[in-house]
């Protein structure tokens, strides 16, 4: 059987008594490259009380097979940070073990995508999130913020990890968006960093602003849509 768990938002301690149990029972992976992890392996292998494997990105993206091949003969957990399937690769990972009929459980974790509600705006109203990207092609980026636009809706955009500097600075972002014209200096922004720790802290000002401030990482920019009058009241806490 395989289990697809969600590490939660921070470290080893978001995760819940249920997927600790089910692990223990388990051949134990972690996959940490699609977002930044403040967890140890160490301490995980201790709650667990076995070895945990940690995944690289071809492990998932090109050798997936052998993970599904192990889970047909023994139980297999493979730990994700965050949600379990707010990434494409763990989706695709899903459906395969569907097509094998390979059994398969889903142990949900708090994710970014709900995290996010401590803004003060409210889910409903997000619209399609978008990747600000180290290789500084927006297209997407923009495509998704003016779309979501026209129907008021919020855009989360989220921020590229780089393998060996870690993930990009919100101000970082922001001055990649001014320079590509797809926000302008006095729009005002939500920068959300470290939700889901003692350290987490949101701002809302000024594009301009908003540049020079340190935010804690990992970070998300948010660009209001339509406010209702309580996202504003929220908002307005923020300054």
């Amino acid at each position: 059987m395989l289990y697809l768990i969600g590490l939660g938002l921070w470290d080893e301690n978001d995760i819940s008594v249920k997927a600790l149990e089910i692990a223990k029972k388990c051949a134990v992976y972690v996959e940490l490259y699609t977002s930044q992890w403040h967890g140890s392996i160490e301490k995980l292998e201790k709650m667990i009380g076995k070895k945990v494997q940690v995944l690289q990105r071809q492990d998932l993206e090109e050798k997936a097979q052998t993970i599904l091949n192990t889970a047909k003969q023994t139980d297999v957990a493979v730990f994700v940070s965050g949600d379990p399937l707010a990434a494409t690769t763990h989706v695709d990972l899903l459906i395969e073990a569907k097509k094998q009929k390979i059994p398969l459980r889903v142990i949900h974790g708090a994710s970014i995508f709900s995290a996010v509600a401590e803004t003060g705006l409210q889910l409903y109203k997000f619209g399609r999130s978008a990747t600000v990207p180290l290789t500084k092609q927006l297209a997407a980026v923009q495509d998704a913020i003016e779309s979501n636009m026209e129907s008021g809706l919020h855009t989360m955009l989220l921020l590229d990890i780089d393998p060996v500097n870690g993930p990009m600075r919100t101000g970082e972002a922001i001055k990649m968006l001014l320079e590509a014209g797809i926000i302008r200096e006095h729009e005002k922004l939500i920068a959300a960093g470290a939700l889901g720790s003692e350290h987490s802290e949101i701002a809302y000002d000024t594009a301009a602003a908003l540049t020079t401030k340190r935010i804690a990482t990992p970070a998300v920019l948010i660009i209001p849509g339509r406010l209702h009058f309580r996202e504003k009241e929220a908002l307005e806490l923020l300054q």
